[in-house]
């Protein structure tokens, strides 16, 4: 059973505000992997995802990586648990061929659970999914550069409900 203590969600920006260079961006996978690592270390077995094109898939990749790491050195260990939450079904049908490529073949089939909050868009539902996602969660892996927007809202929801945020953009 999944329990808040011991599940994290990710929230960040949309590839536009990832970083440009391929330096840049290994710098940060190899934050992010070793953030990860350190919440397994301290007890997180369920990530949360909120499914969109970005950080989003970029987190849960590198949670997919550590998930095979585990299960091929460990096999007899629990494994963690990859959760992606989408706000609505057609939400990647305005994606590009490289982003939906990467949502349906590389990351949606390989995670544990997928929960779909609405069969059509409607206004408000990545809010709703953000709260969703944390809700459920204790910790927060956040990509956050300090502007307005989704992100912003998710880390405000997230410190108003007492979350740990590490934002990676600041590291």
């Amino acid at each position: 059973m999944q329990t808040k203590e011991h599940s994290l969600c990710f929230t960040g920006h949309r590839s536009e505000k990832l970083p440009k260079t391929e330096q840049e961006m290994e710098h940060l996978k190899q934050k992010l992997l070793a953030e990860i690592d350190n919440a397994i270390e301290n007890g997180i077995d369920t990530f949360y995802m909120g499914a969109c094109y970005g950080f989003d898939l970029l987190a849960a990749q590198m949670v997919l990586r550590r998930k095979k790491v585990i299960s091929l050195n460990k096999p007899r260990q629990n494994s963690i648990k990859l959760v992606a939450i989408i706000p609505f079904e057609e939400q990647a049908s305005r994606w590009s061929e490289k982003d939906r490529e990467l949502y349906f073949d590389y990351t949606l089939p390989y995670c544990d659970e997928v929960v779909t909050l609405n069969t059509h868009y409607k206004q408000g539902c990545y809010h709703e999914r953000n709260r969703y996602m944390v809700d459920r969660c204790s910790k927060m892996i956040a990509y956050y550069d300090g502007g307005s927007g989704g992100t912003a809202y998710t880390v405000n929801y997230a410190k108003t409900n007492g979350l740990e945020i590490t934002n990676l953009y600041a590291i």
